[in-house]
């Protein structure tokens, strides 16, 4: 029964969200009117779909053959160093060439996962799907990027907001439909099938970025110099406080996400109940879906630095409630804190970051943010993990929202003392820019 009723609030959260984007009225704004940006979504959501598949898949593998928890940590993190090796020349490649060509290379690229997994099913191979995991992962580190670089050349300054939020929601509908697809698939379907999907999943996102165009993308070629060096980013970093502000609001945020899975897994052992598991992701998608719906209306002209910091205190507060661990209710309340206050929050700072540095240097700093994210992302799940075990997950959820709060004290700190202030672009601003 609460396998059903899990499976049900999956479900429940994809019909929402597709509701919510359905009824958003800036859609016809930003995706219908501009052909470029749908195709990038549009390829986001089948990509995205595909990837969970497989990731569905490739977790149900593993299962089979790996018995040890810590192996099967090894292996994700050999697919993420392998990410984060590439992230440097990932970065140049996407300020130097055209980022149509990229999109549709790292996608070809991306293909060779699924196919690698065949030979791992038919002979049970560990060295298959190790390989896979690593040609997955590049191509994540080079498209990722790409995506995030190209929106800003794709939309007005002035809708960069509503597009990121857009783009927030897209990945979150392709998450939970993904995992929901995967594991209906898993529980009735051979292995084969599932990879095949993600196979052509990845296709077509190959034929999207096909016919897309991306405006500026030939004349930033011709523009830029040949000895392009990936350490320019810090440079550009250091001279931008907003910029720096945002990155450490993220990395206090990233320690979190990168434990979430093992947290709730934490939770469902505490509350004796595998259903709890479905329910807490179903709630999370759903609350950042419905909160893209009023980020751009409650947002609008504020100070997208400060707001942003502020936010961190509501994740603190969110992280409280997640401490009283046998209380589904509260707990379930707090993840939908937490993913409405995500969807306000990511938004907001990947504007910063794609407002106030120059369009040249996009590919470079969101690899190195890839980069930082890899890193983060596999030092949480072993901080999380150890601290799980020393604690238990209602101090450790504690300890969290102390650490949160007072890196939003601080940056709060900092932001006042150097009188930061980055507003989104109004429509005249946006003309003229």
């Amino acid at each position: 029964m609460c396998a059903h009723h899990a499976k049900r609030a999956i479900i429940c959260a994809i019909h929402n969200g597709f509701t919510s984007l359905v009824d958003c009225g800036r859609l016809s704004d930003i995706l219908l009117r501009n052909r470029a940006f749908l195709l990038l979504m549009t390829g986001e959501m089948i990509a995205g779909t595909g990837l969970w598949v497989g990731v569905i898949a490739n977790l149900q593998f593993m299962q089979h053959l790996i018995s040890s928890d810590f192996l099967k940590g090894l292996m994700l993190m050999i697919g993420l160093s392998a990410g984060v090796l590439l992230a440097p020349k990932a970065g140049i490649w996407i300020d130097r060439y055209d980022k149509r060509l990229i999109l549709v290379l790292s996608s070809l690229v991306r293909c060779l996962a699924p196919i690698c997994m065949f030979p791992a099913l038919a002979y049970e191979s560990i060295g298959w799907m190790v390989l896979s995991l690593i040609i997955l992962q590049s191509a994540s580190a080079v498209y990722l990027p790409t995506i995030q670089a190209a929106i800003p050349a794709v939309v007005q300054p002035g809708q960069l907001l509503e597009a990121n939020g857009i783009y927030l929601n897209i990945a979150t509908l392709s998450r939970i439909g993904g995992t929901a697809v995967g594991g209906i698939m898993v529980a009735a379907m051979d292995l084969w099938m599932l990879y095949i999907t993600a196979l052509i999943a990845f296709v077509l996102l190959i034929g999207l970025s096909l016919v897309n165009q991306i405006p500026g993308s030939d004349l930033a070629t011709a523009q830029q110099p040949q000895n392009l060096r990936f350490s320019e980013v810090f440079s550009l970093i250091k001279n931008e406080p907003s910029v720096l502000v945002g990155m450490v609001n993220m990395g206090v945020l990233t320690l979190f996400l990168g434990g979430f899975n093992l947290l709730v897994l934490s939770y469902s052992e505490v509350q004796q109940d595998p259903g709890v598991m479905g329910w807490i992701y179903a709630v999370e998608g759903t609350s950042i879906l419905f909160g893209g719906l009023l980020a751009k209306r409650w947002v609008g002209s504020r100070n997208l630095v400060l707001t942003s910091t502020l936010l961190l205190f509501v994740f603190a507060l969110s992280h409280v409630g997640m401490s009283f661990a046998e209380q589904r209710y509260t707990v379930l309340a707090s993840y939908g804190l937490f993913g409405l206050t995500v969807a306000f929050f990511f938004p907001m700072v990947t504007t910063i970051f794609q407002q106030q540095l120059p369009p040249d240097a996009h590919g470079r700093f969101f690899s190195f943010k890839g980069l930082l994210d890899r890193v983060m992302f596999q030092l949480a799940l072993l901080i999380t993990g150890a601290c799980l075990d020393l604690f238990g997950i209602s101090w450790y959820m504690l300890l969290l929202a102390a650490l949160t709060a007072l890196c939003g004290l601080y940056s709060l700190v900092f932001a006042r003392k150097r009188s930061l202030d980055v507003r989104q672009l109004t429509k005249q601003q946006s003309a003229t820019a």
